[in-house]
Order: structure tokens, then C-alpha cells, then sequence
């Protein structure tokens, strides 16, 4: 299924229009029935998830992610060459975020937040501190984008990644800081997304999220 349209077109193209009715096809198709399904326009980058009607009206205006060139949020199979890894993986190399990159990020993000200081705290914050009392392998950061990870390679909906978020917090030591809701690790990754794509292009996690997140 050619989906160069995806980077080579844009919105009023024929060629892209040609595209999304392609691409709603084959979402409706394998949506099970589902009212709302996620949005891949360049604004919600599938975290938010609208009726089909909204998801035209977004990709008219927004246009399409030009990274999820592989449709695994709406029902696409991972093929051999992809298996346990999507193509578009939040983690591409093991140290995406604990490795050589993240003095370099930290700095970009204490660029791109400079008019709000408490935002770049925060992140700090999360890229430091260990998941649990004494854990030296994840830090909060680490281990909710390992988590998401396996979240989009898996196509795990949003209910049943709360489900396991719950349940996986509960099996950690007490004072563990992993967020028990798939809202709370949405909000996480939201605000690092805009940083991390400027490393690495091909990311499938969320820009922008909006004030009224469905999740």
C-alpha cells in the first residue's frame, strides 16, 4: 500500500486527499465498531482520539503525522521486519533517553522553556528521579516511555494500558513514582515530545496535547 503521500503531499492535494480517504478506510474497517478513534493529524499525533468526522476536519487543516507511516494505532500488524518493534518505536536505541543525548536535550529544553521555568524543572525532575527508592536502571521518564513503548508496538488501548499501569504500580516497591493512569503518562511525554523530536524525527509521541484530553 503506497503511502508516500504521507511525505510528499498536503492538505488540497489530490494526491493527499486521495490518501486520507485511504487512510479512513482501513481505519474504520479495523476499528471494531468504535465511535472515536485516534487522530493522526500533525496536532494530536494519535493521543487524542475524535469521531471520524473530526479526523477528517483535523487532516484537512492539520495534516497527516508524516511519521506514522506504519498504521499500528488503527489496526495495522507489525510485519517481520518490525516484529516487538513499531517503525515509528518511541524507542529506537536503549539509551533514547538515559544515554549520550540527554545533557544535549535538558538543553534544548531549557531553550525551548525559558519563559517557564517550572516546566523545565519539572522535566529534570522526571529524567532524575529513579522510578523507586534505590531502582538505578529507570528513571520516572525511563521506564513510562519503555512502558508507552510497548503500549503502541502491542495496540494497547488506553483503558487496557491503565489496567496494567495500575496493576504494575501496585507489584512496585511503595513509594514507587509511576503514574497509575494512561492521562497522567500522556502528560509526561507531552511536554518532552517537542524536545525529543528535535533528536529524533521519527517519533510517533504526542507535540501537542490539548486542554480538553479525552484519556
Amino acid at each position: 500500500m503506497d503511502r508516500s503521500w504521507i511525505r510528499n503531499s498536503k492538505p488540497g492535494d489530490r494526491e493527499y486527499d486521495a490518501g486520507v480517504r485511504q487512510f479512513i478506510n482501513f481505519a474504520v474497517k479495523n476499528s471494531g465498531g468504535r465511535e472515536k478513534l485516534p487522530c493522526p493529524c500533525h496536532k494530536c499525533h494519535n493521543l487524542l482520539h475524535k469521531r471520524v468526522d473530526e479526523i477528517l476536519n483535523h487532516l484537512s487543516k492539520f495534516a497527516f503525522d508524516n511519521t506514522y507511516t506504519c498504521w499500528i494505532w488503527h489496526g495495522e500488524k507489525m510485519d517481520e521486519t518490525h516484529v516487538g518493534k513499531p517503525k515509528n518505536s518511541v524507542f529506537e536505541e536503549e539509551n533514547v533517553v538515559e544515554g549520550d543525548n540527554l545533557e544535549d536535550m535538558l538543553r534544548v529544553a531549557q531553550d525551548e522553556f525559558s519563559d517557564d521555568p517550572s516546566k523545565f524543572e519539572r522535566l529534570l525532575t522526571d529524567s532524575e528521579k529513579p522510578l523507586y527508592p534505590g531502582c538505578k536502571k529507570y528513571s520516572r521518564l525511563k521506564a513510562i516511555l519503555k512502558l508507552y513503548n510497548l503500549k503502541a508496538a502491542n495496540g494497547l488501548s488506553d483503558k487496557g494500558f491503565g489496567d496494567f499501569l495500575e496493576v504494575f504500580k501496585d507489584m512496585l516497591p511503595e513509594e514507587n513514582v509511576l503514574p497509575k493512569r494512561t492521562y497522567e503518562a500522556k502528560k509526561t511525554l507531552s511536554t518532552w515530545a517537542c524536545v525529543m523530536r528535535k533528536f529524533m524525527p521519527s517519533l510517533m509521541i504526542v507535540c501537542y496535547i490539548g486542554k480538553n484530553m479525552n484519556h
